[in-house]
């Protein structure tokens, strides 16, 4: 055999090598998405999300009964008044209602099992034996948290669009700023909306999987992230630690509403992402750096 043909067949054998890892990366990902949106524990937390709109919706229809004035007070979002003018306002108002708990809740229980869920249950170190590689197993389940985090923000965002536009009007958006939009460019303006929010949570799914390779109970592992998650709302409003809250995850999250105004504020928007890029970055590497030294045993 010439040496011509030798690297020839060295370079096919690395092409296929490299296809059969992908396709096997591929699979195992497919996997861990049948996997973690087939368990009850998931379908719950997406049900419950979705019942928030509902509630929310049912809510301000029985407060505005006698007219739409009747809503136009109290506390909340500055949109909240607006949903009765136009259902697309209740989009807005129940991500702002879910993200400072439910929806980072719901994305620390599905981080916090990620790891220790596999551990406890027996099945990591089978996972291990495959091959996939530590690297490449914990980027599939962190990859498989940030579609979690993607689904659960849209299954909000699209209750609250069916309820809204089943109990109050739809038509032009008025901005935050006072000024007027169409409706499609008002929905266009949501679904970015709802895709900013789903970033803002990726900080708190680097989190949850660091937190799931410290420990081989799911139980604790979650736990732990939702605990973790509620010191840092709490560190966040405190006046005397204002410092510190630039640098908390929570701080920039409803930043998403500058969204609304006309034109756009970026100033907050590119904070928060770039914050969750960090925490993204941080705690990831601080998983990686305990995963692929961890002595698995079970």
């Amino acid at each position: 055999m010439s040496r011509a043909e030798t690297v020839s067949g060295t370079g096919a054998g690395a092409e296929a090598f490299v296809r059969t890892r992908w396709r096997w990366t591929l699979g195992l990902f497919r996997d861990e998405l049948r996997t973690t949106f087939r368990r009850w524990r998931t379908l719950a937390l997406l049900g419950v999300l979705a019942a928030v709109p509902v509630l929310v919706g049912i809510a301000v229809r029985i407060e505005t009964g006698d007219g739409p004035s009747a809503g136009s007070g109290g506390g909340g979002p500055a949109f909240v008044s607006q949903i009765t003018n136009n259902g697309l306002f209740l989009v807005f108002t129940a991500l702002a209602a879910t993200l400072p708990f439910f929806l980072p809740m719901a994305v620390g229980v599905i981080a916090g099992d990620a790891v220790a869920g596999e551990a406890g249950a027996g099945t990591l170190r089978y996972l291990l034996v495959a091959p996939a590689g530590r690297t490449r197993l914990l980027l599939t389940k962190y990859a498989t948290v940030v579609v979690f985090c993607l689904a659960a923000t849209l299954v909000v965002a699209g209750s609250a669009l069916a309820v809204g536009a089943l109990l109050f009007p739809l038509g032009d958006v008025t901005t935050i700023s006072g000024t007027r939009i169409g409706f499609g460019e008002g929905l266009a303006r949501a679904l970015l909306i709802a895709l900013v929010v789903a970033a803002s949570l990726l900080g708190v799914a680097a989190l949850g999987l660091f937190v799931s390779t410290l420990t081989d109970s799911g139980i604790a592992a979650m736990a732990t992230t939702v605990g973790l998650l509620i010191t840092v709302q709490i560190l966040d409003q405190i006046p005397q630690l204002h410092a510190l809250h630039p640098y908390l995850f929570s701080h920039h999250w409803l930043s998403f509403a500058d969204l609304l105004r006309e034109p756009v504020h970026w100033d907050g928007l590119t904070k928060n992402l770039g914050l969750q890029a960090l925490y993204a970055a941080v705690f990831g590497s601080a998983a990686w750096a305990r995963f692929t030294t961890k002595d698995v045993t079970a």
